[in-house]
């Protein structure tokens, strides 16, 4: 009877090497540690460029690889069937780990962030504001209310809903500061996770039109 090898490869793998060997891209799991040990150390991917790169491989190439060097294991499959290996190269680390310790550069890009998030996000309140007549609006509900016409002063109507605009905002998007309101991702982070599995969707079918995928011979 033969062993059983089980994988289990991310959509996308960062490596900082240019010899990928397999444990470098996947976790592995065998009862027979001789083996684990010895499939770990098969070679995936040697790359030859000294920039950084991005690879689509399948998973059947993967497959192909560990049975050219153990033919009587079987390989089960529990990740992704198509993925891609990013190779990150020396100057671009420096480079990021200089920027991380700059942090006059990261205060800059927050703040920038900020800026823009605040500036966009005012603009389309306003925007609303005026297309849907918010300010006749709440001059109509305090003239039903009260019985007299509004004064150009500001009422209890706007000063709640300033608040309720923030309180909304802070409740929708799950946090404030540093701390989160519950245990769940928030909405932004949600569609960070949707964005990444999008990018990585996309180059892996661009490499597969490309006939550039790493895939069994």
């Amino acid at each position: 009877m033969s062993a059983e090898l089980y994988i289990k490869i991310d959509q996308n793998v960062k490596v900082n090497k240019k010899k990928v060997l397999l444990s470098d891209i996947a976790s592995l799991h065998c009862t027979n540690h001789d083996i684990k040990k010895e499939l770990s150390n098969c070679m995936v991917l040697t790359i030859t460029g000294s920039e950084s790169g991005i690879y689509a491989m399948t998973v059947l190439a993967v497959i192909e690889l560990i049975h050219r060097k153990r033919p009587d294991i079987t390989v089960v499959n529990e990740g992704e069937s198509d993925f891609v290996i990013e190779y990150v190269a020396e100057e671009d680390r420096n480079i990021k780990k200089k920027e991380a310790k700059n942090k006059g550069y990261e205060y800059a890009k927050v703040v920038f962030v900020s800026l823009v998030a605040f500036i966009g996000s005012a603009f389309t309140i306003m925007t609303f504001n005026l297309d849907v007549s918010v300010g006749d609006l709440f001059d109509n509900i305090y003239r039903w209310f009260t019985g007299v016409e509004k004064s150009g002063a500001p009422t209890i109507l706007e000063f709640s809903y300033c608040i309720g605009i923030a309180v909304g905002i802070v409740v929708f998007f799950n946090h404030f500061s540093r701390k989160k309101l519950t245990v769940d991702p928030t909405p932004i982070h949600v569609e960070m996770r949707n964005y990444e599995k999008q990018v990585n969707q996309a180059l892996i079918e661009d490499a597969s039109r490309e006939g550039k995928t790493i895939d069994v011979s």
